[in-house]
C-alpha cells in the first residue's frame, strides 16, 4: 500500500468513526437520574471520586429503583462497568478541577467526556484482543472484515452513543477471558494463568446474570485442542489456583462492601424472582409451550423489530453455524456453546422484549464467541454461503445503527404500546427493519445523521466560530432547511458552549484508533 493510500485509508476510517460518534447522550453535564445508565455511572463515580462504596451521595432519596439491605443502599446496576470506567472519571475530574470547570453547569465537562470515551476505548481494546486471539489460533483474519462484523452486531451503538451501558464492557471482559484462555492452553503462560480468574471475576461483576462465562475457558480448551492438537491442564496450575482463591476473596469483599452481604443471584439485586420455570409452568399444555417458544424464537431471528437476521447477523450466523453442523453436536465444544446461547435466549423468552434500546441487547455479549465461531469455520472453508450472508448483512446492520432514530420509522416509542411479542411496553418500534429502508429515502434522516454526529458538530462548531450562530441560522433558512425548531436552536447553543479542546480530545482518540488499525494492527504468525 502506497503512502497516499495509507493516509486515505486512515482518513476514511476516521470519518466513519466520526459518523458513528453521536452527541445525543453527551450534550449534557452529567448522566441523568434515574435510568440504567445512571446506575452504572453511580458505581464509577463513587469509586473514582469518593473512593468508597457509599452511594448515599450518588443516589437521591426519590430514586425509584435501588437495592436496600439494612443500612446499605446501592444501584441495581452491576458494578463491573463502573470499575472499568472509573479511571476515566478520575482523570476527567482532575482536569475539571485544574481548569476550574463547574461540572453542574458545563456541557460535556471533562468528567463526562472521558467517561463517555471509556466504552470506545474498550470497544477497540476488545477488537484488538479478538484479532490477536485469532492470530494465536493461526487464523489469519482480515482486520476490516472483523471490524465490520463486530460493528454490525449492534454493539457499536453502546460504544459511540449510549455510552453508560454494560454491553461494550461485557464484550471486553469476555474477549479478555478468550485471550487469556488461548494463551494459557497454547503456551501454559503463567501470567494468563493468573489473569484468567481475574478476567472471569470482572466479567461476572459487569453482568452477574452471565453465568455462561464460566463455560468459556472449557470452550477455548476444546478449540485450541482441535486447531493446535495440544493443551495444558489448568486445574493443576498453581498460578491459576492461587488467583482463583484470591478472586473469590475479592468478590466476597466487593459484594459485602457494595450490598452488605454476599450475593450470587442477580435477581436479589433487582428485587425480582421471575425464573424460566415460572414462565414455562404458566403453560398447562406442552404443545402450547413449544409453539410459544418457536414463535418467540422466530421473532427474535427474523422479526421486524430488531430481528437478529437483519440487525445482528454475526450472532445469527454464530448460532446457526453450530446448529447446522449436526454431526459435531455430540462434542463438548458445541454443547457448551449451545448452553451459552441458551442462557441469553432464555432471558429474552422470560421478558419478551428487546430491552428498550437498540437491538436485542441481551445477546450482544455473545459477539466475541460468535466471532471465534465465524472465523473458525471460515478458515476451514465451510458454510461459505452463511459466512457471506453475515458479511453482506453486517454492512446493512451498520447502516441501521447510523439511521437509528433519524426518522419516525426508526424511533422508539415514548409511550407504552404493544411490542412484537404482544406485551405493552415503552421504547418499542415494531417496524424498525422496514423503517430503516424507508429512512434511506428521506432527506431529513441524512440531515439528522449528519447534524448529530461528530462530523456535524465539527462542521457547525467551525462555522459558528467564523460567522456566528445567527448567521448560520439565516444561511440554512435561505437554503430551505428546518431551523426554527427548538431542538436545532438548543443544538447551536450547545455547539457554542463546547470548547475546541474537548472536540480535539475526541478527534485525537478516534484518529489514534484509525491510525492503529490501518497501519499498526497486523497478523503475526505464532
Amino acid at each position: 500500500m502506497t503512502k497516499k493510500k495509507k493516509i486515505a485509508s486512515v482518513l476514511l476510517l476516521f470519518i466513519i468513526f466520526c459518523l458513528f460518534f453521536r452527541i445525543d447522550f453527551r450534550f449534557k453535564n452529567t448522566v441523568e437520574c434515574c435510568s440504567d445508565d445512571f446506575s452504572y455511572f453511580s458505581h464509577a463515580e463513587t469509586i473514582a471520586i469518593d473512593r468508597d462504596f457509599d452511594y448515599t451521595n450518588q443516589l437521591p432519596d426519590y430514586h425509584p429503583f435501588v437495592f436496600r439491605y439494612k443500612d446499605k443502599i446501592a444501584p441495581v446496576g452491576f458494578p463491573g462497568s463502573g470499575i472499568l470506567s472509573s479511571p476515566f472519571i478520575f482523570v476527567g475530574n482532575i482536569v475539571d478541577n485544574v481548569l476550574n470547570i463547574n461540572q453542574e453547569s458545563d456541557i460535556l465537562n471533562y468528567k463526562l467526556l472521558l467517561y463517555s470515551m471509556s466504552p470506545i476505548f474498550y470497544f477497540f481494546f476488545s477488537y484488538t484482543l479478538l484479532f490477536k486471539s485469532l492470530s494465536k489460533l493461526n487464523i489469519h483474519a482480515n482486520k476490516y472484515l472483523l471490524l465490520t462484523l463486530i460493528s454490525g452486531s449492534g454493539i457499536t451503538y453502546f460504544a459511540f452513543e449510549r455510552f453508560s451501558m454494560t454491553h461494550v464492557f461485557e464484550m471486553f471482559t469476555i474477549s479478555l477471558i478468550i485471550w487469556n484462555s488461548i494463551k494459557f492452553y497454547k503456551y501454559e503462560n503463567k501470567v494468563s494463568g493468573i489473569l484468567l480468574p481475574l478476567s472471569l471475576l470482572l466479567a461476572f461483576l459487569v453482568r452477574m446474570s452471565n453465568f455462561y462465562i464460566f463455560f468459556i475457558p472449557l470452550i477455548i480448551k476444546n478449540l485450541v485442542r482441535t486447531r493446535l492438537g495440544k493443551t495444558f491442564s489448568i486445574l493443576k496450575n498453581h498460578y491459576f489456583i492461587g488467583s482463583s482463591l484470591f478472586s473469590m476473596y475479592l468478590f466476597t469483599y466487593l459484594s459485602n462492601k457494595i450490598y452488605g452481604k454476599i450475593i450470587f443471584n442477580p435477581q436479589e439485586i433487582y428485587g425480582t424472582n421471575v425464573t424460566l420455570n415460572d414462565v414455562i409452568y404458566k403453560e398447562n399444555n406442552f404443545l402450547t409451550l413449544v409453539v410459544d417458544i418457536f414463535e418467540t424464537s422466530f421473532k427474535v431471528f427474523f422479526g421486524n423489530e430488531f430481528g437478529i437476521f437483519w440487525i445482528s447477523p454475526i450472532i445469527f450466523a454464530g448460532l446457526f453455524l453450530i446448529l447446522f453442523d449436526f454431526k459435531n453436536m455430540h462434542k463438548l465444544y458445541n454443547l457448551f456453546l449451545l448452553l451459552c446461547f441458551a442462557q441469553n435466549f432464555a432471558i429474552i423468552y422470560i421478558w419478551k422484549s428487546t430491552a428498550a434500546s437498540y437491538g436485542f441487547r441481551y445477546l450482544f455479549s455473545l459477539v466475541p464467541l460468535c466471532i471465534l465461531i465465524y472465523f473458525d469455520y471460515k478458515d476451514k472453508g465451510r458454510f461459505k454461503n452463511l459466512l457471506n450472508y453475515a458479511l453482506v448483512m453486517s454492512i446493512f446492520s451498520n447502516l441501521s445503527i447510523l439511521f437509528f432514530e433519524t426518522t419516525e420509522q426508526t424511533q422508539l416509542s415514548t409511550v407504552e404500546i404493544k411490542n412484537s411479542f404482544g406485551l405493552i411496553r415503552n421504547y418499542v418500534e415494531t417496524e424498525y427493519v422496514t423503517g430503516v429502508f424507508k429512512s434511506f429515502l428521506e432527506l431529513n434522516s441524512y440531515l439528522i445523521l449528519f447534524t448529530t454526529s461528530l462530523v456535524g458538530v465539527l462542521f457547525f462548531k467551525i462555522l459558528v466560530s467564523i460567522i456566528g450562530s445567527q448567521s448560520v441560522v439565516d444561511f440554512l433558512t435561505n437554503l430551505g432547511l428546518p431551523t426554527s425548531n427548538q431542538d436545532f436552536i438548543n443544538y447551536l447553543d450547545n455547539i457554542e458552549l463546547i470548547t475546541f479542546s474537548k472536540l480535539f480530545v475526541i478527534v485525537f482518540v478516534l484518529g489514534i484508533f484509525s491510525y492503529y488499525i490501518v497501519l499498526k494492527l497486523k497478523y503475526v504468525e505464532n
